[in-house]
């Protein structure tokens, strides 16, 4: 039996904010988790540090220059160890929208990669049942309707790795796509749509239950333009049926750009750190300095400010989660406790793996994430294993 122990001066659990913790590790499990004590002999000592859950990302699509597309194992490896050491313990590795005979290769080699252990625990399929008018920096030309052969072909190549999709709920065969999918185990996701709260609510309706980085290519609510498709102004939109539908979760993507801080406080208040989680949306150019590159068969720049733009507005992010957690602190005023929460346990609880991930608990994944005083990270540890570098 392998063992070890930690002394950490606090730790968000996210449950509660313990001080002056010791907690005990057994073969990549916590064991124990004890507060108000003092370190002592063997303890590995973190003081000013705070310990919290390993960050669990939702949407990833790569980082370091790689991409989860890559045929590569080494490069689908290196755009994982990329966000690993800066504390995502847990992954989607998430595919943008492609033609579906590639998008079928790509998930039959990323299953390979996953591991519900981590830190890649399932795909995430974004596209390609999107809609023309809110791509975003997904190409147009691969957009298609969900037809039951397209929809046939994807389960079978994901199999269990497939854990989330993103479509656009107002394309054609949406409704039967969304109860295949979740027939398979599937979350099916709203995102890169301008659908009524009318579809959305048909849409959930047949299981359709998250949002994905609410607010971005998805319609606000009395847009000027909504009148030129003949929807009324009051009309409340993607992000209007997420304020009003207690059944839909979502995700932010919070890196100072996406949505202004303001926002983003009034969205996770008037819905709750469980039902709003927190994503990097991270793609192959995070980690890497300004310059242009080619992501998904675009051209992007990667901007001196910390944004990568492509097709004339922004193009994901360029971030790990530890990023978005430290914004939605520092940028958005959120508590700390609720911060962590949106990158841990409620991520971990959409996926199912509440019982396993996104707590510092007994029972839980020793996947472990040190901050200092700037919520930066300091160590991380996976399966209760310290990853060097750190």
């Amino acid at each position: 039996m392998s063992q070890a122990s930690l002394w950490v001066t606090r730790a968000v659990t996210p449950d509660r904010t313990l001080e002056r913790v010791r907690v005990t590790i057994e073969d990549g499990r916590i064991a124990e988790v004890v507060s108000g004590v003092g370190a002592r002999a063997g303890d590995t000592r973190y003081e000013d540090a705070t310990l919290v859950p390993g960050l669990v990302d939702l949407q990833v699509n790569g980082g370091d220059g790689a991409a989860y597309d890559d045929p590569a194992p080494d490069a689908r490896a290196r755009a994982t160890s990329f966000h690993l050491q800066r504390g995502t313990t847990s992954l989607l590795a998430t595919l943008i929208s492609a033609p579906v005979e590639e998008l079928e290769a790509s998930l039959a080699r990323l299953a390979a990669d996953v591991d519900p252990a981590g830190p890649v625990i399932g795909i995430h399929l974004e596209g390609p049942f999107l809609s023309e008018e809110k791509c975003g920096a997904h190409a147009r030309a691969h957009l298609c309707d969900p037809t039951p052969e397209r929809v046939g072909r994807l389960v079978r190549s994901g199999g269990d790795s497939l854990r989330m999709v993103t479509l656009a709920p107002e394309r054609a065969g949406a409704q039967d796509a969304i109860r295949r999918f979740r027939t398979a185990g599937v979350v099916v996701a709203a995102g890169h749509s301008r659908a009524t709260m009318e579809q959305l609510r048909e849409a959930i309706a047949c299981g359709l239950s998250f949002m994905t980085h609410v607010g971005n290519a998805s319609d606000w609510p009395g847009r000027p333009e909504d009148e030129k498709l003949g929807y009324r102004r009051s009309e409340p939109g993607m992000v209007g049926t997420f304020l009003c539908d207690a059944r839909l979760r979502g995700s932010l993507i919070v890196d100072g750009r996406h949505l202004h801080p303001e926002l983003v406080r009034a969205l996770v208040e008037l819905r709750g750190a469980d039902s709003v989680t927190l994503v990097s949306d991270a793609t192959p150019a995070a980690g890497l300095p300004p310059g242009r590159y080619r992501m998904g068969g675009l051209e992007a720049e990667v901007h001196a400010e910390g944004y990568a733009t492509a097709a004339g507005g922004l193009a994901g992010s360029v971030i790990p989660l530890v990023t978005a957690l430290r914004e939605a602190v520092r940028s958005a005023q959120l508590p700390l406790a609720d911060a962590v929460r949106m990158a841990t346990a409620t991520p971990a609880g959409i996926l199912g793996l509440g019982q396993r991930k996104g707590r510092v608990a007994p029972g839980f994944d020793a996947d472990l994430l040190l901050l200092d005083a700037d919520l930066c990270p300091r160590a991380v540890y996976r399966a209760g294993a310290l990853l060097p570098g750190r």
